[in-house]
């Protein structure tokens, strides 16, 4: 009905003048808007809708704005930069309120035109949405300013209103709901006026001065629900508007809802977790009457129109945590996973762009050079609306391209970045039961980068997890398995629980050899494994009689420089100092500690390792000197590399004590003339 109605007004519009206009655009009001209808009822020889009363003699102000919001509450920051953005009055001033549905970008418009009304002669409000009907809204004014009669052609009016507005300075016009620069430009005035524009698109750059609409502060949002719901407490006010994420028409909608159902805030929270999409589908408001399911189904069914591949990108979206995604996730090389029409769009960095813009315009996300963010409630609409037989599709295409984002390296903090961005993401797939072999990979992996980190409990929790399920349904001898099981038994050595760990590690060893064979890398990492448990477990002996066995296989398949072979010298020489072997110790430490450097560079977290224990080595032999100029360096690299309250850190610092405990033994003395 829409399309037909807007199409007969495209084809009459410029034959009639502006009181047949207004009668035609009374006629398709109920269909394009309310904001239309408001303006219709006020053209030709209509009395205004709405005046402001007469101030100082001045006249009235001519307006057809919308009611003004009653409930209005907070966005003072906003209102004043707002207004600090409208102050030139040289040349028409335009500024762009921008963001996603439902934030309030059409309330806050509204409310500045009436706290400023004062401040002008003319406030015109015009529907945008639809470009081909902008004309008619603006002859209109022409109608009700008195520079023109009813009569007058389209073409005519427009040509007087645009003449008049560039002669005074006193005006305002609100282009509300608009969405492409390009068609809105011809119709921005050029004279010492000013003029608002709202939007969902961002990129008015070109038109005017972009003014961001973010979602409520916390205490606008409660001071607003209790406005509304005056028998919410404050506690139960912010409970809700937390799991809203202080979207402002989600928090209405909940107000409105609770204040017509008698649902208390505990059951309306109950019912979010069951049934979100449903309920953000009820709660209807006077001022704004679309609820917010509504909304955000109408934008993906406008932009499967215009771009489908955006719509298939969103889908994967809503698959995804609530937190910013990585806009890498859509490269080139997850498009031959993908269907068309996206997985032609990501055969290039310009088709994904464009897909990202429509996104953007449509103003369902905020797309950044870096991410992508959907808001949580306008993520649950999109993935309640993918039907239940393509969710699997949808599920399987977000797990493949979080999976070919994952870095193979877990310990190079130069992973470290990319690996925070996606673990909300894979923690919000399911990586225990994904049929996925390439997400598994990434799970496990994501343990390790835990242990790397320092987060050990947390390390220890997901491998064990992961262990206990996947010995069962894919079997204790998959190399998955065997992955989680080492990376179990790390994280408990880690912790100091070296029998736990032992046990684990001494299972690995037998799998991975029956497996792999004994020169695999799975199974020389378990024998390193073992015996480093070993040496904790009061069995230098054993631990070096077996590490030394390793590192002979790892270097000849490896090479002396390799990462593994390198771990393995580092812990033999661990061995040697647990057996009273001071000067052998710290001689392989040192031989590996250059080679660390030379090889991973000074500030990797494994030369960090050999640094920390050369210091203690140099101690050993009486070296305090040296050993606390090096262990001074190497606390300050930590700290920068890893924290404060990393692990590894923190034993930097307990060494750093004592070196500088035992040189002040070694020079306290008796006082001359007392006796020892």
């Amino acid at each position: 009905m829409l399309v037909a109605a807007t199409w007969l007004v495209c084809q009459v519009w410029a034959d009639l003048d502006v009181q047949t206009s207004a009668t035609v655009a009374a006629l398709v009001c109920p269909v394009i808007g309310a904001a239309l209808a408001a303006w219709a009822s006020n053209s030709g020889d209509q009395k205004p809708a709405a005046r402001s009363a007469p101030s100082s003699g001045r006249r009235e102000v001519v307006n057809n704005l919308p009611p003004r919001n009653r409930s209005f509450v907070g966005r003072d920051a906003q209102l004043a930069a707002f207004e600090n953005g409208l102050e030139r009055r040289t040349s028409a001033v335009v500024q762009v309120l921008h963001g996603i549905g439902g934030v309030g970008k059409t309330t806050l418009s509204i409310e500045y035109a009436y706290r400023r009304m004062g401040s002008y002669d003319f406030i015109w409000w015009i529907d945008a949405e639809t470009p081909s009907m902008i004309g008619g809204q603006m002859a209109s004014l022409g109608v009700e300013a008195g520079w023109m009669k009813a009569a007058a052609d389209i073409p005519s009016a427009l040509r007087e209103v645009s003449l008049q507005l560039a002669r005074t300075d006193r005006w305002l016009l609100i282009f509300d709901n608009a969405e492409d620069p390009v068609s809105l430009a011809q119709w921005v005035p050029q004279g010492p006026g000013h003029v608002i524009v709202t939007s969902r698109n961002p990129a008015w750059e070109m038109v005017g001065g972009p003014v961001a609409v973010n979602p409520f502060s916390r205490a606008e949002s409660v001071a607003l629900m209790r406005r509304l719901s005056p028998t919410l407490s404050s506690g139960e006010a912010n409970d809700i508007a937390g799991r809203l994420e202080d979207l402002p028409l989600a928090v209405a909608q909940a107000c409105s809802l609770m204040n017509e159902t008698g649902m208390s805030a505990a059951e309306y929270l109950k019912e979010l977790d069951r049934n979100g999409r449903e309920l953000l589908e009820n709660g209807r408001l006077p001022t704004y009457p679309t609820p917010l399911t509504q909304v955000v189904v109408t934008a993906l069914r406008r932009m499967e129109g215009d771009c489908p591949a955006a719509v298939q990108l969103l889908e994967i979206c809503s698959m995804m945590a609530a937190e910013p995604i990585p806009v890498e996730l859509f490269s080139p090389e997850i498009s031959t996973v993908l269907a068309e029409p996206l997985a032609g769009q990501l055969q290039t960095t310009l088709g994904m762009r464009r897909t990202l813009g429509w996104i953007s315009r449509y103003g369902v996300a905020r797309v950044d050079e870096k991410s992508i963010l959907l808001h949580r409630l306008v993520q649950l609409v999109i993935s309640g609306s993918i039907d239940a037989e393509r969710r699997p599709e949808i599920r399987r295409w977000a797990d493949e391209a979080l999976a070919n984002l994952c870095p193979a390296d877990t310990r190079s903090t130069s992973s470290w970045e990319l690996w925070d961005r996606l673990m909300p993401h894979l923690l919000a797939s399911d990586l225990v039961d994904t049929p996925s072999r390439a997400l598994r990979s990434a799970a496990y992996r994501l343990a390790w980068y835990l242990n790397e980190r320092g987060e050990l409990e947390r390390s220890r929790e997901l491998a064990a997890t992961f262990y206990e399920h996947w010995r069962v349904s894919l079997g204790p001898n998959d190399p998955q398995t065997l992955s989680a099981a080492h990376t179990l038994g790390s994280a408990l050595w880690r912790q100091a629980r070296y029998a736990e760990s032992q046990d684990v590690a001494v299972e690995v060893y037998k799998r991975s050899s029956q497996v792999f064979g004994n020169d695999h890398l799975s199974t020389l990492n378990a024998a390193d494994h073992v015996a480093s448990n070993l040496r904790e477990l009061g069995k230098p002996r054993e631990a070096r009689a077996l590490h030394e066995d390793t590192l002979k296989r790892k270097t000849r398949i490896f090479g002396d420089e390799h990462l593994e072979t390198l771990g393995t010298a580092h812990n033999l020489a661990l061995d040697l100092r647990a057996l009273g072997l001071h000067e052998e110790s710290l001689i392989l430490n040192q031989e590996t500690y250059v080679r660390r450097r030379r090889v991973l560079g000074d500030d990797h977290p494994h030369t960090l390792l050999s640094a920390h224990d050369v210091a203690a080595g140099l101690l050993a032999v009486g070296r305090a000197d040296e050993a606390l100029a090096l262990c001074r360096e190497t606390l300050t690299r930590r700290i920068e590399v890893l924290g404060e309250e990393h692990p590894e850190t923190v034993k930097t610092v307990r060494l750093t004590d004592q070196i500088l405990s035992a040189a002040a033994e070694d020079t306290r003395s008796p006082m001359p003339g007392l006796m020892p």
